[in-house]
């Protein structure tokens, strides 16, 4: 039977495999993990769906599989055929040289060399032929020290004999082992893969087809962070541990904006060019994690308190970086907010998240003075950007949608009006 990739949420359209669970010729059971894959929103381990035995792995690790493509076959359980079964290695045969015979195809075929696909990417580059390189991994494998080696090995057995004749004078040694290429290693190259991979596919992707415009503001948050300093000294005395951030009233008061201009708060189905209006008021939230950025959903922001919001936010942060969301902590987002203040900056222009149209960038809160009745004061002042995508939305449509955000940010008790 042949296992395939599914969709598993939102329309996703391919996965990228991190690490198979099981090897060719393992039993394994209903339900049994086989695979751990990277979709563009979580991490997720795919169990067998039948009892049996592993008859052949179709991907490797690093692949890109689409939806549909077959990962593995497995004979059931019941009885199938689980294909021909590798020829045993002599007793004597050591542990590394044993598993590569084992591996041998039936009839003496050339093996393919076992390395990854990074390593088959940096072979390909420095244009060497694996099957001329001896690999010192497991089974034979062949590792990026082993290319190392090769051409190292290479640049000596190239290099000319030392003339008999008197040498001319000698370039610095530094000099001349630059341009000789001797003894100097390889730029180091990292492949992008995982979520690193998955992000680049997505920024690339809300550039290219989104004309992004822009709204930058700020607004005066003195009384709101006055709020939130009693509120945390409250927590404080009550012991619960909790301290609350901005982020928490922030959202509070996009939710607020987004119910007085629903038409922010859409989703843009670009292959059948409709609007979509979705009924929850769903936000998402951008968590910097050190796998890189995963942006989970806040789900019915105008039905939770500001309390209960930050537990909420504190989880599903944890979450984020612990990789342990689930997909339904990712669906349904119909805005984010990305707080670029919390690593000190003040200005940012941040990417929509496709099928979005908008998203607010947050940045950091700092002392400013500013004119008042004629007078100058110190005022905490946040600076703030909305990016949107002009296809659906106009500068008047987002600019409205500031003016109420700059309101209830700077009027904390109307805020709070509203959300009761």
């Amino acid at each position: 039977m042949e296992f395939k990739l599914a969709d598993i949420g939102e329309g996703m359209q391919e996965a990228e495999i991190l690490r198979w669970l099981v090897a060719e010729g393992q039993e394994v059971k209903e339900d049994q993990p086989l695979v751990e894959i990277q979709t563009d929103k979580v991490t997720a381990e795919l169990p067998s769906p039948w009892a049996g035995v592993v008859v052949q792995r179709r991907k490797a690790e690093g692949d890109l599989v689409r939806v549909g493509e077959t990962l593995l076959e497995i004979a059931l359980a019941a009885g199938l055929p689980a294909g021909p079964a590798p020829a045993p290695a002599p007793a004597s045969a050591p542990p590394g040289e044993a598993a590569a015979q084992a591996a041998q195809p039936a009839g003496g075929a050339p093996q393919r060399v076992l390395a990854s696909p990074a390593t088959r990417r940096q072979a390909l580059e420095w244009g060497i032929d694996l099957r001329d390189v001896r690999g010192t991994g497991p089974a034979g494998r062949v590792t990026r020290e082993d290319l190392e080696r090769h051409q190292a090995e290479a640049r000596r057995q190239s290099a000319p004999a030392p003339a008999s004749a008197p040498a001319a004078p000698k370039r610095p040694d530094a000099a001349a082992a630059r341009a000789a290429g001797a003894g100097e290693a390889p730029p180091e190259r990292q492949p992008l893969q995982g979520l690193r991979r998955v992000i680049a596919r997505n920024m690339a992707e809300s550039h290219r087809d989104i004309p992004t415009a822009a709204q930058l503001d700020d607004c005066d948050v003195t009384e709101l962070w006055l709020l939130r300093g009693r509120w945390n000294r409250e927590l404080e005395a009550m012991g619960t541990g909790e301290r609350l951030t901005l982020l928490p009233f922030a959202l509070k008061a996009v939710a607020v904006a987004l119910r007085r201009h629903p038409g922010v708060g859409v989703r843009f189905d670009q292959e059948r060019q409709e609007i979509v209006r979705q009924r929850g008021m769903h936000i998402g939230i951008a968590v910097d994690t050190p796998d890189g950025l995963i942006v989970p959903v806040v789900h019915d922001v105008d039905r939770l308190g500001v309390r209960a919001l930050a537990q909420e936010i504190r989880r599903l942060s944890g979450d984020a970086r612990a990789r342990t969301l689930v997909q339904e902590d990712t669906e349904g987002g119909i805005f984010s907010v990305t707080n670029h203040g919390a690593f000190g900056g003040v200005y940012g222009l941040p990417i929509i998240r496709r099928p979005e149209v908008a998203i607010l960038g947050l940045g950091r809160v700092r002392e400013e003075a500013v004119v008042q009745g004629g007078a100058i004061a110190v005022r905490r002042i946040l600076h703030f950007s909305i990016a949107f995508d002009h296809r659906v939305l106009d500068g008047g449509d987002v600019g409205r949608f500031a003016l109420s955000l700059r309101e209830l940010l700077e009027h904390p008790d109307r805020l709070l009006l509203e959300v009761q």
